[in-house]
């Protein structure tokens, strides 16, 4: 203690010393902590600053020429696609009511003639429709009006042309009967004429949900033909249209089919037997009828529903128009 007192100036400056060493040290550590904080603050401005290039790039010659290669591959992707959709037939609808209502009348009167007269591999084999069928158009069996507007007309020259081909198709299977063939409206109808049309079996609205029509892009045509037969016949059909003589895309298939059906039939008993029964009566007679009995297991005739779309690729407007100047330029 005496030394410390002999020397107060001495020892009250390392005490100083050591206070402002402790406060260096604590405001060190607060320093450390800080400068942590702001590198990863750093870090991640900059990863986000890098994302940014990285989703908007500098124009520089790569990038563009990056960009350009980009678009041609995407340009020469969608024309596939809008080719593969375009394959096939297209209809040629005319303008000319008269002809087209005489050209319905024709169609109707054709697969009338060509169901009596149907035949197959053994013979004559009628294919059975309802009475006074007319293939999807049964507003026109008796009416010869040609609608007013063009659009109509144009759609309904179109109906006829596609379901001929559909029906041609379809006959070509051999199937059992034709319960029915719808399509969709061609007219625009007011509330009044939606009520008078409403029972109207020819006509069919396609589900939101099943349709592949892309407002903008994509239009279609839809059709639902109900038909009975075999499955070969389902099978056969499904393939010639596969083979897409017309852009016809099936939608949805439905099935239904009857029970099946057994049937017996009972051997003609022998005249040797004729005694055994004299003397055993009814207990042999039963015994006898179950052992005939021979069961005949009929092949199902379904009835498959087919919803069916015609495809038509719309051309955006400018590419339509660029199209249109390039071919004015050559």
């Amino acid at each position: 203690m005496e030394f410390f007192k002999k020397h107060p100036i001495f020892f009250s400056g390392v005490g100083l010393c050591a206070l402002l060493t402790a406060v260096g040290l604590i405001f060190l550590i607060l320093g450390a902590l800080d400068l942590g904080e702001a590198s990863q603050r750093y870090k991640k401005a900059d990863r986000a600053f890098n994302r940014l290039l990285a989703s908007n790039p500098s124009p520089v010659d790569t990038n563009v020429k990056n960009s350009d290669f980009n678009v041609m591959e995407l340009s020469e992707k969608l024309q596939s696609m809008r080719d593969e959709l375009e394959r096939g037939t297209e209809v040629e609808a005319s303008l000319d009511g008269v002809r087209v209502m005489a050209g319905i009348q024709q169609y109707i009167s054709k697969f009338k003639a060509l169901a009596k007269d149907n035949t197959n591999e053994n013979g004559p084999a009628p294919i059975e429709i309802p009475d006074d069928f007319a293939f999807g158009f049964d507003r026109f069996k008796l009416e010869t009006t040609v609608p007013e507007k063009a659009e109509e007309i144009i759609l309904l020259d179109k109906q006829r042309d596609i379901l001929d081909y559909l029906m041609s198709e379809l006959f070509a299977t051999n199937p059992q009967g034709i319960v029915a063939v719808a399509r969709e409206s061609a007219k625009a109808m007011t509330a009044d004429e939606e009520g008078m049309f409403s029972n109207d079996p020819s006509i069919f609205d396609i589900s939101s949900s099943v349709t592949s029509k892309v407002e903008g892009a994509i239009d279609t045509i839809a059709f639902q033909i109900t038909f009975s037969g075999k499955t070969n016949s389902l099978r056969d059909y499904l393939n010639r249209l596969a083979e897409f003589d017309r852009p016809i895309v099936v939608r949805s298939i439905n099935v239904s089919r009857p029970n099946e059906s057994v049937k017996t039939k009972t051997k003609t008993k022998e005249k040797k037997n004729d005694k055994l029964v004299a003397l055993f009566g009814k207990e042999l007679e039963s015994l006898q009828a179950e052992q005939s009995k021979e069961p005949v297991v009929t092949e199902n005739v379904s009835e498959f529903t087919l919803t069916l779309e015609y495809i038509e690729i719309i051309l955006p407007e400018d590419i339509a128009q660029g199209e249109s100047l390039e071919d004015d330029s050559i």
